[in-house]
């Protein structure tokens, strides 16, 4: 009789795949292809400096940072706004810290990779120009899952720049774009934000919140004016034109809560209630996803404002690889993109709490046990 077959069992190598991780970190040979080579470990050749490995090895960290993180945002997006493939009318509040856990997660990796440009730093520039030649036409312009990345979080298409006339996916390939195709069709973690936001219940709590609210912070602009009428080192005119900015923002607060559609009134109307009574025991999670991802939208920024910086110390202002104005492009994407812009405006008229409306009854968000 026969022995059977032992079965396979996972060791760390093969657990991780590192074979064929390990085996990644050669460029293509493109003279090889074209001349009809297979795309097999083959058709590769030497680094052409000895810091090309460095450069191969950061941008696949990237790679894999940017995996996970579309990974933890596609779970986050659906705690909000999707269970299965419906739809959610209701969030759990056990969801809510799950939520708030893995935008946690996000915000450190995003820290690991605003810091990880350190690292490529250590490569002098001429070493750079040693082999970046051979790197043109491919460009990090071309990296499907950070543009997966920015689609899922919520970048619309209308606040894309203008790329040389063309749609920012044209130097992709054509699954790529289609995979992209699809996901801009879809639900994104913004989208998601903003309707459970305009679920919130607040005219139950306290109907009139809208229109106190706004009460409240005339009076502020208020004060704040006054503060300005009376600031010797002002001149005439700097005054004016700080007095005048006081009564813009007492408008712009009901432009804000009361002046758009019924359902972003309600989630901008939300997020101030929230961020008002954040102390509240049923509003702390609420108040938490909030502020995580306030510092998501942060760190993202962060993220291309200093890729930006550690292109300007190594190319200067050149033409990007793939074409691009490089530094100009880059810079401007760190100033324009803004995912949750309409929760970063909210920052504009928040209150210290002394000076938010009382509720009319605090315990309807305390812990009530039964």
């Amino acid at each position: 009789m026969s022995a059977e077959p032992a079965k396979p069992v996972p060791t760390y190598s093969t657990y991780l795949q590192l074979k064929r991780l390990l085996s990644a970190q050669q460029p293509p040979d493109y003279a090889q292809l074209a001349a009809g080579s297979d795309a097999s470990l083959a058709a590769v050749r030497p680094h052409a400096h000895h810091d090309e490995m460095l450069f191969i090895v950061v941008h696949q960290v990237y790679e894999l940072w940017f995996s996970l993180t579309i990974h933890e945002l596609t779970r986050i997006r659906d705690l909000l706004g999707r269970c299965g493939g419906t739809p959610r009318d209701t969030v759990s509040e056990e969801d809510i810290p799950r939520a708030v856990n893995g935008l946690r997660r996000v915000n450190e990796i995003f820290q690991v990779l605003i810091q990880q440009w350190r690292i490529m730093e250590t490569m002098n520039p001429a070493s750079f120009l040693e082999f970046r030649d051979l790197i043109t036409p491919a460009s990090g312009f071309q990296s499907l899952q950070f543009r997966q990345l920015e689609i899922l979080a919520g970048l619309s298409g209308n606040l894309r720049m203008d790329f040389e006339g063309k749609p920012y996916a044209s130097n992709l390939e054509s699954w790529e774009r289609g995979k992209l195709a699809a996901l801009e069709g879809g639900l994104t973690l913004k989208t998601a934000l903003l309707d459970w936001l305009s679920r919130t219940p607040i005219e139950k709590v306290f109907p009139q919140f809208a229109e106190r609210y706004c009460e409240a912070f005339t009076g502020y602009c208020n004060e704040q004016a006054a503060l300005q009428e009376n600031n010797p080192n002002l001149s005439a005119a700097q005054r004016a034109r700080a007095i005048e900015a006081a009564k813009e923002q007492s408008a712009n607060v009901r432009n804000y809560i009361l002046g758009g559609d019924a359902q972003r009134n309600r989630a901008h109307q939300a997020f101030l209630f929230i961020a008002s009574y954040r102390h509240l025991p049923l509003l702390r999670w609420p108040s938490a996803l909030l502020d995580s991802l306030i510092e998501f939208e942060q760190n993202f920024r962060l993220f291309r404002f200093r890729h930006a910086r550690m292109v300007e110390r190594m190319i200067g202002a050149r033409t990007g690889t793939g074409g691009s104005p490089g530094i100009a492009y880059l810079d401007s994407t760190s100033n324009h993109y803004k995912i949750f812009g309409d929760l970063l405006e909210a920052r504009n008229f928040t209150l210290a709490t002394h000076r938010v409306p009382d509720l009319p009854d605090e315990s309807v968000l305390g812990f009530r046990f039964v």
